[in-house]
C-alpha cells in the first residue's frame, strides 16, 4: 500500500484505501446475513465472489488513487457477502463437535498465502508492478468459487425468514457513508473538518445500536459481549496492521518484500493459535480460552507500542506482533462458534452478519483514529505517529478484555 500510494499521488487517501473495503462490507454483510437466512447461502456466495473478483480487476487497472479506492469498495461489498454465507455453509452443514476443527482449517488456508503473499507481492511490486498484485488474484477468486460449488448446493434456504426492513439497509448504508467521511475526516485535521470527525462517529455508533443486537455497545452478557469481543480485537489487528509495514519501511529500511514479512509472521502465528484451538477437546471452556487468547493479545498489543517508541530492532516489532496475532488465532474463531452456539438456527445469517459487522464499524472507528494520529505527526514527527497509531490500537483492543469478561451469558 504505501508504494501504491506513492505510484497514485495518494497518500491524502492512504486511509481510505483499507477504510473503503471496510465500509461497503458492511452494507454487504447486513445484505449477506439476511438473504443467506432467507434463500440459502448459495446466490449470497456467487454474487459476492464476482463483485470481489470485478473489484480486484478495477483496483489493478486503477491509474488514480481514486478508482483504486472505487475498486477496494467493490471488492469490500463482495467480501461481505462472502463471508457471512460461508458461515452460514458452515452451520447448516458441519455439526457443532467438529467446527472448531473446521475453524483451525479455516485459518490453515491463510498459511501458503500468509507466507508466500506478502513476500511475493513485495517481490512483484519490486520486479513488475503493483497492478499485478491484484489482477494476478482475479483468476483464483473465480477457480475458489469452482471448488466451493458442490458445498455451496447442499444448502438450503431458511424458514419463515421475515423480510430485511428498509430502515435496515438504510442504516446499513448511513454507517458505511460515516465509515467513508470518518476516514476521510482522519486524514484532514485542520480547521472545521476537525468538527467533522466527532459528529460522524456519533452517527456511526447511532447506526451500531440499530444494526448489532440489543446491549453490544454496553457489553451486556452474552451474545452482545461475545460480539464486542470479536469487534474490538478486529479493530485494534486492523489498526495495526495498517502502518507496521509503513513504518519499517520509513524507520527500518525495509524493503516491500522484507516489510511483507510482519504479514507473514502474523499469519502463522493466527494459524497457530486456531489450530491449537481446533486441536482442544468438547469439554475445553470456550468462554475461558476466548479470554486467555485476547488477553495475550492485548498484552502484546501494548508491548508492541513499546517496542516502537523505544526504536528496537525492526525484527522485535515483527516477533511481538506475531504472538500478538497467536492470541487472535485463539479467540478469533471462538467468537464465531459461541455466536452459532448462542443463535438460534433461523437466525445465524443475522448474527454472523452482526459478529462481522461490529468487528468492520470498529475497525473503521480504529482506522479513523489512527489516521487522525498519523495525518498530525507524520511530516513533522513520523517516530511519534506511528508510535501513537499503536497506542490507539492497544486501547482499542483493551475494551475486547472488558468485553471477554462479560461474555458468558448470566
Amino acid at each position: 500500500m504505501p508504494t501504491i500510494a506513492a505510484d497514485l499521488d495518494g497518500y491524502h487517501l492512504y486511509n481510505m484505501a483499507f477504510g473503503a473495503t471496510v465500509a461497503s462490507s458492511v452494507v454487504g454483510m447486513i445484505v449477506g446475513g439476511w438473504w443467506s437466512d432467507r434463500a440459502g447461502p448459495r446466490r449470497v456466495t456467487v454474487v459476492g465472489v464476482l463483485l470481489f473478483t470485478v473489484g480486484l480487476v478495477l483496483a489493478g487497472l486503477a491509474l488514480s488513487m481514486e478508482v483504486f479506492v472505487a475498486g477496494r469498495a467493490v471488492q469490500g461489498l463482495g467480501s461481505g457477502l462472502t463471508t457471512v454465507a460461508v458461515y452460514v455453509v458452515i452451520a447448516q452443514r458441519i455439526p457443532d463437535a467438529r467446527r472448531p476443527a473446521v475453524f483451525s482449517l479455516l485459518a490453515a488456508a491463510w498459511v501458503v498465502p500468509g507466507l508466500a503473499g506478502p513476500l511475493l507481492t513485495g517481490l512483484i511490486v519490486e520486479h513488475l508492478s503493483w497492478h499485478w498484485v491484484f489482477l494476478g488474484v482475479a483468476p483464483f477468486a473465480l477457480l475458489s468459487l469452482l471448488v466451493f460449488w458442490r458445498a455451496l448446493r447442499a444448502t438450503h434456504a431458511g424458514e419463515e425468514t421475515p423480510f430485511l426492513r428498509p430502515s435496515t439497509i438504510l442504516w446499513a448504508i448511513v454507517a458505511a457513508l460515516g465509515v467513508g467521511v470518518l476516514n476521510l475526516a482522519g486524514e484532514r485535521v485542520e480547521g472545521a473538518e476537525r468538527l467533522i470527525g466527532p459528529l460522524v462517529l456519533l452517527v456511526v455508533a447511532v447506526a451500531s445500536w440499530r444494526l448489532l443486537p440489543v446491549g453490544t455497545l454496553y457489553l451486556a452478557r452474552g451474545l452482545p459481549s461475545v460480539i464486542a469481543v470479536r469487534a474490538a480485537m478486529g479493530g485494534s489487528f486492523l489498526a495495526a496492521e495498517a502502518y507496521l509495514p509503513l513504518m519499517l519501511r520509513d524507520e527500518h529500511g525495509y524493503s516491500p518484500a522484507r516489510a511483507g514479512g510482519v504479514l507473514a509472521v502474523a499469519s502463522v502465528a493466527w494459524a497457530l493459535g486456531s489450530w491449537v484451538q481446533g486441536r482442544l477437546g468438547e469439554t475445553v471452556d470456550r468462554y475461558r480460552l476466548m479470554r486467555a487468547g485476547v488477553s495475550v493479545f492485548a498484552v502484546m498489543m501494548v508491548l508492541l507500542a513499546v517496542a516502537v517508541w523505544a526504536s528496537w530492532p525492526g525484527w522485535v516489532p515483527i516477533l511481538v506482533y506475531g504472538l500478538a496475532t497467536l492470541g487472535v488465532g485463539l479467540a478469533y474463531p471462538t467468537t464465531t462458534l459461541l455466536v452459532m452456539r448462542l443463535s438460534p438456527d433461523a437466525e445465524i445469517g443475522r448474527n454472523s452478519s452482526a459478529l462481522q459487522v461490529g468487528e468492520s464499524l470498529t475497525g473503521a472507528v480504529a482506522l479513523a483514529l489512527t489516521g487522525v494520529v498519523f495525518g498530525y505527526f507524520y511530516a513533522t514527527l513520523p517516530h511519534v505517529s506511528f508510535v501513537g497509531t499503536l497506542v490507539v490500537a492497544a486501547l482499542v483492543g483493551s475494551v475486547a478484555v472488558a468485553a471477554a469478561a462479560r461474555s458468558r451469558p448470566a
